[in-house]
């Protein structure tokens, strides 16, 4: 299995966890840990630039080098919520993830649960590559 998507999968269940457990703190340091440490582990990867994790435009989780996680994030947010509305408009389903390319960068975003991650790296990256082993 692709060694980013074991990541997620992993995540989505601990979210789900959290959500049927709503009230556990060990699911929530559970979540918390497992997030901070994906994101550590993207950001180390050849090819990342960096990682974040935020919700509803709030940072959670920093890891790499960006400019402005702050703006990032704020402007992901704005992304994921057009994402959104497109994939609505268009019977998409469910996002489930985002590339943006630019002409010198690639934003990649995805959801588990209630928040959302973005990996940044320069445009000409194939993150799948970089994020496969």
């Amino acid at each position: 299995m692709h060694w980013l998507e074991s990541q997620v999968e992993h995540l989505h269940g601990l979210s789900e966890t959290l959500t049927r457990t709503s009230d556990s703190w060990e699911a929530r340091q559970s979540f918390r840990e497992a997030v901070e440490e994906m994101a550590a582990a993207v950001a180390r990867r050849a090819g990342v630039t960096a990682c974040f994790v935020f919700h509803d435009g709030l940072l959670i989780e920093t890891a790499g080098r960006a400019p402005d996680f702050d703006a990032l994030s704020a402007m992901a947010q704005q992304w994921m919520v057009a994402g959104k509305e497109a994939a609505l408009t268009l019977s998409l389903g469910k996002v489930r993830q985002m590339v943006i390319v630019g002409q010198e960068h690639k934003l990649a975003l995805f959801v588990i649960g209630q928040l959302a991650v973005g990996i940044l790296s320069p445009a000409a990256v194939v993150l799948s590559q970089a994020l496969a082993h």
